[in-house]
């Protein structure tokens, strides 16, 4: 089987890039993994919901306020010493729910693990960017998006199996501590520049484009807890089927993502995954059954792969040298402060909603949502397109009169 595609015209070297997809992908891994487990982790604490919800309030709210702290902290710290904190307090986070036991402890554990969550997201993210070129850097985020989901999908199902809080507790572990090899690869380096503020960030034209999708595919995921609260066996089975699905689908389309995002740009790939996304819902509302729900699921994960893999990429390519780590924060920010608001109104609310209602209106902002994008300036410059074409074209003709000297 011919590989050469995943190496033609990347520069980045092999050890940089083993280090590059080794601390994204498990500290991605870890995070998504502690996402899903947490509702189950927690149970084992508490028989009061109110309590369950309210470490979850503290797990979102403190990891949005880690992402601020992380990114205010990268510059000031040395990053190889900040990622050493962040993957040690991982470690000491998920090693606490084994030892946690009443109500207060768990609370604690709770902040703990919300602290950990995010803390060296954005310079891991940043050293990502600054690692990898901007032709080359979505099919490396191809990449760290498909191992983190296989290793996600591992973690599920393993915990699936044995639901014992013990093998929840070592498979967090595992994700965590495999950091630690990446840390031994490199020395993680930043170059010293003087950082732009948070309103530099923020008033950045182009990237408030991007962002307004990113929003509304947050809030689209938000959402969907109203759709699936409180549901019957029949499509727990359903839900469980189709998460697997989900998380498989979110990688192997990453995987493509990556080498769609490079080839054509930035816009095509989000603007497909919005589109898919919306199909998916609108797949809801049509009949509402556990094969629908099934079928939903593993098609917003095509979704999910394309527009993770882009806004993996979307902040290095337009962060100031120096200040990418906010730009990182700022996409993590709104993903667990929407998450967070979602979780309140459906959990301390009860709201719940019968997908036909949502559904149509899902698909809708969603759609709307694209028209941002066609706004904003495309990142990959029609010159890079160009020549990249133009590289091909000349690699076929040499191919092409080769192999006629060879006839």
């Amino acid at each position: 089987m011919n590989l050469e595609f995943l190496t033609k015209e990347v520069k980045i070297n092999s050890r940089k890039m083993l280090t590059v997809t080794l601390l994204s992908s498990t500290s991605l891994a870890w995070s998504f993994f502690m996402v899903f487990s947490f509702e189950n982790i927690f149970k084992n604490f508490t028989g009061n919901p109110t309590w369950a919800y309210l470490g979850e309030a503290f797990f979102f709210g403190f990891g949005a306020l880690s992402a601020v702290i992380g990114a205010a902290l990268s510059n000031k710290v040395d990053r190889r010493s900040l990622l050493l904190v962040y993957i040690t307090l991982g470690v000491l986070a998920t090693a606490s729910i084994a030892a946690s036991t009443g109500t207060i402890f768990f609370l604690l554990s709770s902040v703990l693990l919300g602290l950990s969550l995010c803390l060296g997201f954005p310079s891991l993210t940043a050293f990502f960017a600054e690692s990898t070129v901007v032709e080359e850097r979505a099919r490396v985020s191809g990449i760290v998006i498909f191992l983190t989901f296989i290793l996600v999908v591992f973690g599920v199902v393993v915990t699936t199996i044995s639901s014992y809080l013990l093998v929840v507790v070592l498979m967090g572990l595992f994700l965590r501590s495999s950091s630690y090899l990446a840390l031994i690869l490199d020395p993680h380096k930043k170059e010293k520049v003087k950082q732009k503020s948070w309103r530099n960030v923020l008033t950045n034209r182009d990237f408030i484009l991007y962002l307004f999708p990113y929003i509304m595919f947050n809030i689209a995921a938000g959402l969907t807890i109203f759709i699936y609260a409180n549901p019957s066996s029949e499509y727990a089975d359903a839900i469980a089927i189709g998460n697997s699905l989900h998380y498989l689908g979110t990688g192997i389309f990453a995987f493509v993502a990556g080498f769609v995002a490079d080839r054509f740009g930035r816009k095509q790939p989000i603007i497909f995954g919005m589109v898919i996304l919306g199909v998916s819902f609108a797949l809801l509302g049509f009949e509402s059954s556990p094969l629908s729900v099934i079928v939903s699921l593993a098609v917003s994960g095509i979704a999910w792969g394309f527009l993770i893999v882009t806004y993996l990429t979307v902040p290095g390519d337009l962060g100031f040298p120096g200040s990418k780590e906010k730009f990182y924060a700022i996409e993590i920010i709104i993903t667990l402060i929407v998450g967070l608001a979602f979780t309140a109104i459906s959990e301390f609310g009860g709201v719940s909603s019968q997908p036909s209602l949502l559904s149509g209106a899902l698909s809708i902002i969603l759609f709307l949502s694209i028209i941002p994008v066609l706004r904003a300036k495309e990142i990959l410059s029609e010159k890079k397109l160009y020549e990249r074409r133009m590289r091909e074209h000349v690699d076929k003709v040499g191919k092409l009169v080769q192999e006629s000297k060879k006839t």
